[in-house]
């Protein structure tokens, strides 16, 4: 052991330069190695955190919204008989999980401070089906009337207790019957689960509990041990034909109408997805809405990222052992000779690679330390603190040992099994045996290199096509803002409000709609049109608002001022949904259809466009809350914003504009989390070409002193140093060009097969892959050419002389 730790810093000192390449580049590959688990493991790992999540389930039955696939959803006496009729379920309940923000008072010191949270209507049984856990109080005592119960960090950030009082709504009306209480404090969810955002809950009550046609809970079973799901679905199907068809024949008498068998009749299949399973289904309907949404495609991309480096990296480990060889075999054979026993010499090797592999990581490690302190830090999930990734740090270690018995273990064996002799005829390294083994090394490293730009060139072009896209309205120069005032329910009210805004000059239209304008599944009008079922995506909305965003109307008339007034509703349909039968002056529920829109983008392009309906009128139980102001170009942002927040609190004192944005970078947050990875990935291509440059480096100087005779030679009988250039270049450049053959086509396939999970997709250009090729060539040509340079402007005179 002593003497193969001598052996190891022998060699860190003699061959110094070497030595920090191969250390750098193991370094660099195994930070990137490092950051890049610590996200997978943060997506792989999603809901598992969560007790018993192997036995938790969404109950998930087909859309009725005529989407493919399940929903999110399902009614509220389908869920509760499932629950009780169905022995395989152990605990069983549902949430509301959509955003909520409400104005919250609390009295500290005798003050009333005001607060904006998020609570969320939940039933018993799905504090009992998650498994939640009290920390103070009683979750079970969320039952009684007026109650709520806070995360700890929700508890904390409030100061708040068990037993202390709290108010919603506004000031006036702070009166002690409408006083809340803290019932039980709770211990937060997992930060990466479905649930990391339920801060603060209350009882959903008997809302829609005799009601089968209403889609709004999302309810999750723990099923026992061993107990069948599918048949809990099945059950579920059942149950759901048994239901609706009651309550069709409850309300036909109350609506006055007569159902046929087929109207009364609703076949719905259903599934229970398991809960570790939810974060990466794209198939359920309004599951990114409800629940944060992964991509099982990007973060199998990530991981592959982080493998091709490892072996870019150890290829260079490979190829710097063998690089050594030829200076190190003369000593090795002597040692022989003298009799050191074979067994030895190879585990002096041996330790020698473990030794470069433990000190890169360790390396790493402290690099990755750095990383928590810089911007970059935020482009990951979790934290990159080595504590809090234990897991992590001891797949790194254990792959890192791995790969130095692997990558050791064959120069190990190939230097120690020549016959002494050897030490003055050459060897397998010099040979041309020698020289093709390297080269298909690092063929390998430019195959990936090649492959990991065209990849990382899609994904930023992708990323590039989303923002670019036509959405079809004008979002550019509008201002967003959330202002959740009761007094808006007012149309009066509305308008006197609007006008003050609209008296700015900076400001040349306001309008507003009752949610988010582009989001997922806000609302979903499940209705039959000509026999068929469709699901309408609808945004309730101000008459003015298309105009507002620059949508035209094709067919039929746009809203107008006074239909803000009247109790009639009036719908203007996209051109789908006039595809699928509806016309101008066609009834739908109690209004009528008086216009029809383009087609447009009013989801995140992950998805395609569906049927899609503006709602005008008073139906007001959706406050027009979300405000869309377009700006007069060069307008004062700041001041714009100043002045908003000054007639919102002028309007109404106890409610503030809040979430000041341009609807540009709403609509962006859309893509943050792939625009996220996307740079992760690009950043880390530049860092896996950079490590496969340094393995050309090292086998660009060991083949420029191999052939040192050979270029004086040559100089000697009349060859430029240009040609000794071309000479040194032509076969690596040939290299590249052979694996570019072979990574095109692979190439090709992977980003087709990633591109496939976008509904809108940016074309795969054919100057990505001669980009590729060309930015390989150059950084090749380049090293090649300055590794090369000494060696063939040398004095031929003074080449043979040190040979």
């Amino acid at each position: 052991m002593k003497i193969a730790l001598y052996n190891f810093l022998t060699t860190l000192r003699r061959y110094k330069v070497s030595s920090l390449l191969n250390i750098a580049g193991l370094t660099l590959a195994f930070t990137a190695f490092y950051i890049i688990l610590v996200q997978v493991r943060w997506e792989l790992t999603f809901n598992r955190a969560i007790p018993d999540s192997e036995r938790i389930y969404l109950v998930a039955p087909v859309s009725p919204f005529g989407d493919e696939g399940f929903s999110v959803n399902s009614p509220r006496p389908d869920g509760e008989q499932l629950i009780a009729q169905s022995p395989e379920i152990e605990a069983g309940g549902c949430v509301r999980p959509w955003e909520w923000d409400r104005p919250v008072w609390i009295r500290r010191d005798g003050n009333l401070l005001r607060f904006q949270e998020s609570f969320y209507e939940v039933s018993p049984g799905f504090v009992e089906a998650l498994n939640m856990q009290a920390v103070e109080g009683d979750l079970q005592a969320l039952t009684q009337p007026n109650s709520v119960a806070l995360s700890r960090s929700q508890a904390e950030h409030l100061q708040l207790r068990v037993g202390d009082p709290i108010w919603f709504g506004d000031k006036e009306n702070l009166r002690p019957e409408v006083q809340k209480e803290v019932v039980a404090i709770y211990e937060d969810f997992p930060a990466n689960s479905s649930f990391g955002h339920l801060v603060g809950l209350v009882d959903v009550g008997d809302q829609d509990i005799d009601d089968p046609n209403h889609w709004n809970d999302c309810y999750f079973v723990r099923l026992h041990e061993g107990a069948d799901p599918d048949a809990v679905a099945r059950r579920w199907s059942e149950l759901h034909e048994s239901l609706y068809r009651d309550y069709l024949e409850r309300m036909a008498p109350i609506w006055g109408e007569e159902m046929t068998e087929e109207e009364m009749s609703d076949p719905r299949a259903c599934a229970l997805i398991p809960l570790e399973e939810l974060y990466f289904d794209r198939h359920v309907a309004g599951m990114a809405d409800a629940f944060p949404l992964g991509s099982a495609t990007l973060t199998y991309s990530l991981l592959s990222v982080a493998v091709l480096i490892i072996v870019i990296a150890l290829i260079n480990f490979v190829n710097f052992f063998f690089a050594l060889l030829p200076v190190r075999l003369r000593a090795v054979n002597i040692l022989k000779v003298f009799g050191a026993p074979t067994r030895s010499l190879r585990f002096s090797f041996l330790f020698e690679a473990f030794g470069f592999v433990l000190l890169s990581q360790l390396c790493a490690w402290y690099v990755a330390i750095g990383f928590q302190r810089t911007e970059f830090a935020s482009y990951v999930s979790s934290s990159l603190a080595l504590g809090d990734n234990l897991p992590v740090l001891a797949i790194s270690l254990a792959i890192s040992l791995v790969a130095a018995f692997i990558a050791g273990s064959f120069p190990a064996w190939y230097i120690t099994s020549f016959n002494p002799a050897l030490a003055a005829k050459g060897s397998f390294v010099g040979s041309s045996a020698g020289r093709r083994f390297r080269f298909i090394l690092l063929g390998v490293q430019f195959i990936v290199s090649i492959g990991l730009i065209v990849f990382s060139t899609i994904t930023l072009l992708q990323q590039r096509y989303v923002r670019r896209f036509d959405l079809g309205f004008d979002h550019e120069q509008v201002l967003t803002f959330y202002f959740p005032s009761s007094k808006l329910t007012n149309p009066d009210a509305f308008d006197s409000f609007a006008s003050s805004l609209q008296s700015d000059p900076q400001i040349i239209g306001v309008t507003a709609s009752g949610n988010k304008f582009v989001a997922d599944a806000v609302s979903i009008f499940g209705r039959k049109i000509n026999g068929e079922e469709v699901g309408i995506h609808v945004r309730f909305v101000r008459s003015n608002f298309l105009d507002v965003l620059g949508i035209p109307v094709v067919a039929g008339e746009k809203f107008k001022p006074e239909h803000d007034r009247d109790t009639t509703v009036r719908y203007i349909i996209n051109d789908l949904l006039a595809r699928k039968g509806l016309k101008v002056g066609d009834k739908l529920d109690e209004g009528t259809v008086v216009g029809i829109c383009p087609d447009f983008h009013y989801r995140p392009l992950q998805y395609p466009t569906e049927p899609f309906a503006f709602i005008a009128g008073t139906y007001w139980r959706t406050r027009m809350s979300r405000f869309y102001v377009r700006l007069a170009a060069g307008a004062d942002l700041d001041a714009v914003c100043d002045g908003i927040r000054a007639k919102a609190q002028k309007f109404d004192p106890d409610r503030e504009a809040q979430d000041f944005r341009f609807f540009d970078e709403e609509i962006a947050v859309q893509y943050a989390r792939e625009r996220r990875i996307s740079t992760i990935v690009g950043l880390f291509t530049v860092l896996a070409v950079v490590i496969a440059l340094m393995g050309v480096f090292g086998i660009v100087l060991f083949e420029t002193q191999q052939r040192r005779r050979e270029v004086a030679i040559r100089k000697v009988m009349g060859a430029t140093t240009a040609e000794i250039l071309r000479m040194f270049n032509r076969r690596y450049v040939t290299l590249v060009v052979i694996c570019f053959v072979i990574a095109a086509p692979v190439g090709f396939w992977v980003v087709d097969r990633w591109l496939s999970s976008f509904a809108y997709r940016t074309p795969i250009h054919w100057w990505i892959f001669a980009l590729a090729l060309a930015a390989v060539l150059l950084v090749t040509v380049g090293t090649v050419t300055f590794c090369s340079w000494r060696t063939a402007g040398e004095n031929p005179a003074d080449s043979v002389k040190s040979e």
